[in-house]
Order: C-alpha cells, then sequence, then structure tokens
C-alpha cells in the first residue's frame, strides 16, 4: 500500500514538474489593450502589437489595437522606453506599429496611459502606402 501512494505522489510531482516547466518556457505572450486593461496595468511577462493613430507631442501618442485606444508615454526616464514619436530623424509615426513590452499604468494618469514599457521593435504598416 505504501509502495502505490509513493509511486502515486511520484507520478503527481513529475506531471506538476512537467507543467511548470511548459510554462516557464512559453515566454512572454501577446495580449490586446483590453486584456492589458483586465489585468489593471499588470500583464507579467506580455508583449502587444500596437498601431500609432495620432501622434500627440514629441512624447505621447494615441496607441490603438482591434480591443481599445491608450495613450502610449515615451520617456519616464527609461532608455528602453524612450521613442521620440515626432522628431526631424524619425519623422512622425503615425500610423506606425510598434512592439511594446510589459508595459504599467503611467502613475500619473491611472489606466488611461502605458508607461515604463521596452520598445522591442517599429514597423511600418504594411497596408499604407506613400504617394511620390
Amino acid at each position: 500500500m505504501k509502495k502505490t501512494i509513493a509511486l502515486a505522489l511520484s507520478v503527481v510531482l513529475v506531471l506538476v514538474s512537467l507543467s511548470c516547466i511548459a510554462q516557464a518556457e512559453e515566454g512572454p505572450k501577446f495580449v490586446t489593450i483590453q486584456e492589458w486593461l483586465d489585468a489593471k496595468g499588470e500583464c507579467g511577462d506580455c508583449m502587444l502589437l500596437l498601431k500609432i493613430k495620432q501622434v500627440l507631442n514629441p512624447v505621447v501618442a494615441l496607441a490603438v489595437d482591434e480591443t481599445g485606444e491608450v495613450n502610449l508615454f515615451s520617456g519616464a526616464n527609461e532608455k528602453s522606453s524612450f521613442v521620440e514619436f515626432m522628431s526631424e530623424e524619425n519623422g512622425n509615426l503615425d500610423g506606425y506599429i510598434l512592439v511594446v513590452a510589459n508595459p504599467k499604468y503611467n502613475p500619473f494618469e491611472g489606466n488611461v496611459e502605458m508607461a515604463q514599457w521596452s520598445l522591442l521593435r517599429i514597423m511600418k504598416d504594411p497596408t499604407i502606402t506613400v504617394e511620390e
């Protein structure tokens, strides 16, 4: 009887540890703005794919996805989250797509603004054509 219980416990422990390993190997996951809002800005190791709808000033832009919109604050002395949305070097980033990681609520603006995010990539929207 003791051997059966020990074997059952061993099997359970192996299954639990395999489950934990599988979750750890998943890495960051993509979430939407709505999922980020539902998680109260705490999405763990997550990424968002955001389109810049409108540049409001050099450090704030209105970002959207299929579930909503939010202000994206660049800066707060965080090198990894600093992007000049409007500059001589970058031009105006209206319509660009950004991949950002692990944004938090801006403590000064609450849930209307993402801050302290890390920029992973800037891409041009392939659906926008430029006329020459």
